[in-house]
């Protein structure tokens, strides 16, 4: 093992003892269980079986098992061979719904493909497009990836699938002690229970649903007579593909937002593997997003939901001090692995949805909450203010009152049919416009 630095335990390249290496890899792959609720959550949203929620994790495992071995990987072409694993991308949550339900899940599926297809070629090219988004918009931009996900956190939260359904009692004591469980193991908790409070959150709101609601109790009948072990793919109409040309804009502005998280989180994965560089180290964050591209694509050809580069892995690895890449290959090998028992996968798929709901609260508060403070970093003047003030406005608008927006003309409703999208690209234009003058003095200044 090398030498440590900066409470580096175990370095980049560094192999790990086999039983650390197990222990390590269940570690971070315990985080990625959290999100593979995402695609069961999406099926149900979109009036999808068990049995295609079930396989729809399953495939998404996998891609993300693959994934994270394909980013941990170092050779000539692609990964950027740092700790930097793949999972369910809460960020297409949104965009992925709208498709489903504008197309089926094959519309979904042929948007997830041309996602990835756009991040692999902004690989090349990412570094001079974060121009246009400087903190102010890169935080609205996170900010508003929780706000769209909040109509599927709160119906979920409080069990409540259709218009007009009412609220039972029991769905929503489990969703509120699950969300306690949450939140008071992450504010008071120490060292596993810190770590792990979103597990611990879905293991206590889902032993309260068996005890109360019958639903729950029947699901786990029916888990228990899952096999051990199968091939996801039930049927080939489950590979099946579509295109939507009205969703394109939504799912260009998403996987340019997923590029540069992913970007971010590999500048977080180098310095923490690498503190030792002076300065950043271009090509294996551009190999790092090509094999982001590369496994979102992979995932929707295979059935499944997009996945994305994990902040919070990264984060696990810079505080336990474990950063080797061999242990994220180890973890999404066994990950991958674990996708081929219906078992497993139908388990997740059946998570009571006030405790899919609780995760999402928990998830998204984070989500939101970062985005203000990425916002705030900086000071705030008129020209900032008014930008992201009128995109957030007119954004959010396109949620709240979006009988107006369909009445634009129909080459502009593209851009006014979704508020994450929405926002995003009118605070780049926004921010471009109201900043020209001071653009063109410098130009000026160059000049002279």
């Amino acid at each position: 093992m090398s030498a440590p630095q900066n409470n580096i335990v175990y370095g980049l390249n560094d192999v790990p003892p086999v039983k650390d290496l197990l222990l390590l890899s269940v570690q971070q792959m315990l985080l990625l269980f959290t999100a593979a609720t995402f695609p069961a959550m999406l099926v149900k949203e979109v009036g999808g079986t068990i049995e295609e929620a079930g396989s729809m994790v399953a495939l998404t495992m996998i891609a993300a098992g693959i994934g994270s071995v394909i980013q941990a990987s170092r050779n000539r072409w692609i990964g950027s061979g740092y700790l930097c694993p793949n999972l369910c991308g809460p960020s297409y949550i949104a965009v992925s719904m709208q498709a489903a339900w504008v197309g089926g899940f094959p519309v979904m599926r042929g948007m997830i493909v041309f996602a990835g297809v756009i991040e692999m070629l902004l690989s090349g090219v990412i570094r001079k497009l974060r121009l246009l988004f400087p903190p102010i918009i890169v935080g609205l931009v996170v900010m508003m990836v929780g706000v769209s996900v909040i109509p599927v956190s709160v119906s979920n939260f409080f069990g409540v699938k259709y218009a007009g359904d009412s609220m039972a009692w029991q769905d929503v004591t489990v969703g509120v002690v699950a969300l306690v469980v949450m939140v008071s193991a992450n504010i008071w908790g120490k060292g596993p229970i810190k770590m792990f409070c979103l597990l611990l959150g879905v293991i206590a709101g889902w032993a309260l649903a068996l005890l109360i609601i019958p639903e729950a109790l029947t699901d786990m009948n029916r888990i228990v007579h899952e096999p051990w072990a199968a091939f996801p793919i039930h049927d080939l109409s489950q590979l099946s593909l579509g295109f939507s040309l009205q969703l394109v804009v939504p799912f260009l502005v998403i996987s340019l937002c997923g590029s540069l998280k992913s970007f971010g989180n590999l500048i977080a994965a180098q310095k923490i593997s690498q503190p030792e560089l002076k300065e950043l180290d271009m090509k294996p964050i551009g190999k790092g997003l090509l094999a982001d591209g590369f496994t979102t694509s992979m995932a929707g050809l295979m059935g499944g939901m997009a996945v994305d580069t994990s902040s919070s892995n990264v984060g696990l690895a810079a505080a336990t001090g474990a950063v080797s890449r061999w242990i994220a290959i180890c973890a999404g090998v066994i990950f991958a692995i674990l996708g081929f028992s219906p078992k497993l996968s139908t388990a997740i798929a059946m998570v009571p949805g006030p405790v899919v709901g609780a995760c999402l609260l928990f998830a998204v508060s984070f989500m939101i909450l970062t985005g203000l403070k990425e916002m705030t970093a900086e000071p705030l003047d008129e020209r900032k203010i008014f930008a992201v003030g009128i995109a957030f406005i007119l954004g959010v608008g396109t949620g709240l009152v979006p009988e107006i927006f369909s009445r634009m003309p129909h080459f502009l409703r593209p851009f006014f049919s979704d508020p994450l999208s929405s926002t995003t690209i009118l605070a780049v234009i926004l921010y471009q416009i109201f900043h020209v003058d001071q653009l063109w003095a410098k130009l000026k200044e160059k000049e002279s």
